[in-house]
């Protein structure tokens, strides 16, 4: 009887591991083809960011348009989610500043240590992944968590580069640039067709599918091209406690309050890839563009993007095996 019980219970964590990583895998495959086109030569660093800044103005305003669209506004708009998600950021901020700011003295390392710490991915991770686990137009709440998350991500990291090189801070362009976030914009329309009661023809809404399903493959592939696995020369101790906070340590709380607060299935998942997702490619041009250290930034985000690959499917697979979703 032990035996068997012991059986069946293998089988009941295999089954959910094999759940967990294969909603990673795809992404992890675009990810290795974008690394094996860099590896060629078939495109460089200015390919990368060309084409990463089209995929971000001209694609992301449908994949959110996509998943919003057709949605009961008011039963989908988890109001309380998106400041759970929005004030665990600010929290992450807080504590990244407040730590890094204890342990290194050098103004040009320490905003890229912290911008690190708390600025994910999740633009680019969070949709692909939660639509291999719930199925497209199931994922709403992640769509509703990017809406709130990432201008923040944008406006706190102007705001933190400006400090620590002693510029200021300019509001009117801050405000400027999150109202234009293509992000933001493809929200909007979505938002003003449900409430307006539009019904788009069946060709239109075939096209922006169409353009929200190629968003995804198309944005890690560039994301792995722009992984530069060479020239390593930071400290590698700071790597490591950038890497480990981002992936490991912030992720317990931010999931843990998540589940204490009731979230289960897609809302948890939204939140759990929003807090263990790696450093934003984004935070790289940040650094470099603003006075910070963006070979450190780099190095970070290297690092924390091949490891996640690990991380996020073991998270996964832990809330799986609990029953939470």
């Amino acid at each position: 009887m032990q035996a068997a019980e012991n059986s069946r219970k293998g089988q009941y964590m295999l089954h959910n591991f094999i759940i967990c990583f294969s909603a990673v895998l795809p992404s992890m495959i675009y990810l290795i083809i974008g690394i094996i086109l860099r590896m060629c030569h078939v495109v460089d660093d200015r390919d990368v960011k060309r084409f990463t800044h089209m995929v971000f103005v001209a694609l992301y305003p449908f994949i959110m348009f996509d998943n919003l669209y057709g949605k009961n506004v008011s039963e989908n708009l988890d109001l309380r989610l998106g400041l759970y998600a929005l004030g665990f950021t600010c929290v992450q901020l807080a504590v990244s500043w407040a730590f890094i700011c204890r342990i290194e003295k050098d103004n040009y390392d320490r905003g890229a240590m912290i911008q690190a710490l708390y600025r994910s991915n999740f633009v680019l991770l969070g949709f692909p992944i939660a639509i291999n686990l719930f199925g497209k137009g199931n994922i709403t709440p992640v769509a509703i968590i990017m809406m709130l998350v990432v201008p923040f991500y944008n406006a706190s990291a102007v705001v933190l580069f400006e400090t620590f090189r002693g510029g200021k801070v300019d509001i009117k362009d801050m405000i400027k640039r999150i109202l234009t976030n293509p992000i933001i914009d493809g929200g909007i329309a979505a938002a003003i067709v449900m409430l307006c009661g539009i019904k788009l023809p069946v060709t239109v809404e075939n096209t922006i599918t169409s353009l929200s399903d190629c968003t995804s493959p198309v944005a890690l592939i560039l994301l792995g091209a722009g992984l530069n696995l060479k020239d390593f020369e930071s400290d590698t101790k700071k790597v490591a406690i950038c890497t480990f906070g981002k992936l490991v340590f912030f992720p317990i709380f931010g999931i843990t309050g998540a589940v204490l607060l009731g979230y289960r299935d897609v809302p948890l998942i939204a939140v759990t890839l929003m807090a263990s997702a790696p450093v934003a490619l984004a935070s790289f041009a940040m650094a470099s563009s603003m006075g910070g250290n963006g070979r450190l930034a780099g190095e970070i985000v290297v690092t924390s993007t091949l490891a996640s690959c690990l991380t996020i499917p073991i998270w996964l697979f832990i809330l799986k095996t609990m029953g939470l979703f």
